[in-house]
């Protein structure tokens, strides 16, 4: 039997898939995740996606990204890719997203060849085993039921790790560690698993920046969207295998929040690194003159 909070390989996998209308123009298409609007992940991996497959011979080793519109998810999205500069070591690429001829997004990206140098990271923190956690979703899932809420599938399994965070923090401290892996196996394709990255980690890392003000992502008062988004890759990984976010927030302020997560394989391999900031608003429900992002 499918679970019915989780994407089948099939539909993972069509979160990603372009169309190419021309040279270096593509076209994805949205998926439904409970609002209007696009998720944000959706054009970060696909803008990855699109520009990796103008560099096929080189990794990601960084990109920036700036939300600027709401995309409309019933709208096609068309990524036109900016060949910057390809040098000897390093391709750049920029990648700008459009709905009906509107700018909605644009990302910056670096590619570089594969090359060994010197090596240190971050220890992994302490962490429970994935396998020993419940899935997040199944819960999401019947809260939503309880409070009327509709619940809608997402393309990878989330773990919620509350114990190692309880035992080096008081209270409702700004972290959050958080087990996610793909529903099966995928292809070994490198740019494939780098873009389902991109578009996992816009998944709750800002609802970090909440917690210690004790509001919950539901709140209707809440005005919640990303800004910006930057990622580095350090390491190889692989999204059907267990990927550990230890995400914390050290500012919010001026009606946004700032989010960081570190990223560990099971093998205790720091394999990425996330920032985020975004719009965070606690509005009146009263007063409707609060202005737009």
């Amino acid at each position: 039997m499918s679970d019915p909070t989780l994407f089948n390989t099939q539909e993972v996998l069509d979160l990603l898939a372009l169309e190419q209308v021309a040279s270096d123009r593509f076209i994805g298409q949205s998926h439904f995740m409970g609002s209007p609007n696009v998720f944000g992940g959706q054009a970060l991996g696909q803008a990855l996606y699109a520009a990796g497959l103008t560099v096929p011979e080189r990794r990601p080793h960084s990109l920036h990204a700036l939300f600027i519109l709401p995309g409309n998810h019933q709208l096609p999205i068309e990524y036109e890719v900016e060949r910057v500069r390809d040098g000897g070591s390093f391709s750049t690429r920029r990648v700008v997203a459009t709905q009906e001829g509107r700018r909605m997004f644009v990302m910056s990206a670096s590619f570089q060849t594969v090359e060994d140098g010197l090596s240190h990271q971050k220890p992994m923190p302490p962490h429970r085993d994935p396998d020993t956690l419940p899935s997040s979703l199944a819960q999401w899932r019947e809260r939503g039921v309880a409070d009327g809420r509709p619940f809608h599938p997402t393309p990878v399994d989330f773990r919620i790790d509350r114990e190692s965070v309880a035992a080096v923090a008081e209270g409702n401290a700004a972290l959050k560690q958080v087990w996610t892996r793909a529903p099966g196996p995928l292809p070994d394709d490198p740019l494939l698993h780098e873009s389902l990255f991109a578009y996992t980690s816009d998944y709750g890392l800002l609802w970090t920046a909440l917690q210690p003000h004790e509001v919950r992502i539901s709140d209707p008062r809440l005005q919640i969207a990303s800004l910006d988004h930057t990622i580095w890759f350090h390491r190889p990984f692989r999204m059907d295998e267990w990927l550990l976010f230890s995400m914390e927030s050290p500012n919010a302020s001026g009606g946004r929040g700032l989010c960081f997560a570190h990223i560990y394989n099971q093998r205790g391999e720091l394999v990425a690194t996330v920032t985020q900031e975004g719009l965070i608003r606690l509005r009146e429900r009263k007063k409707d003159n609060i202005p737009t992002a």
